[in-house]
């Protein structure tokens, strides 16, 4: 059985909101590699490359589900921030965009009936839990360094211990 067009469509574009999230978070790397903390840039690099998982992800179930798959252009990403926090207050504005795209996938997927495609956006659904909640922890710790920049590498430290991405606040 072959996915109702309107999912079709919907999943193509969330892989094109998946790799624009990429390039945002790459953006944001390359600020902070800017700003001389390699902690904070190496974490967004680690969260640009889980959203390029996630595209991947949508994209391998729209070809095993015999559909076409259509990319678009990405817009280019900002690459100028006030400070830190601004950056972090942004990435988290980015995830909850996220989240509203996925809930709202969702919620076009039960209504068209598209089984298989609520089970696949389940995981999606979880995933956006956990990054919500981690990006409110690393905004809280910024907001708590107050702009001080030994605080901020103090942080920077704790997240370059973490590595690329990884979900633990």
């Amino acid at each position: 059985m072959k996915l109702n067009p309107q999912v079709v469509e919907a999943l193509n574009k969330q892989i094109n909101n998946e790799l624009h999230a990429s390039y945002t978070y790459l953006a944001m790397s390359a600020y902070f590699e800017a700003q001389d903390l390699p902690g904070f840039a190496s974490w967004f690099r680690g969260h640009s490359a889980e959203e390029d998982t996630h595209a991947m992800r949508i994209f391998d179930f729209i070809a095993k589900r015999g559909a076409r798959i259509n990319l678009d252009g990405i817009a280019k990403p900002q690459t100028e921030y006030e400070s830190p926090v601004d950056v972090l207050e942004q990435a988290l504005a980015q995830e909850q965009t996220v989240t509203a795209q996925i809930n709202a996938l969702f919620e076009l997927a039960h209504e068209v009936k598209e089984y298989s495609t609520q089970n696949m956006l389940n995981w999606f659904l979880a995933e956006q839990i956990e990054e919500e909640d981690l990006f409110t922890s690393i905004l809280d710790k910024a907001k708590a360094a107050s702009g001080d920049r030994w605080n901020l590498l103090l942080l920077d430290q704790e997240l370059a211990k973490r590595g690329g991405g990884q979900s633990e606040a």
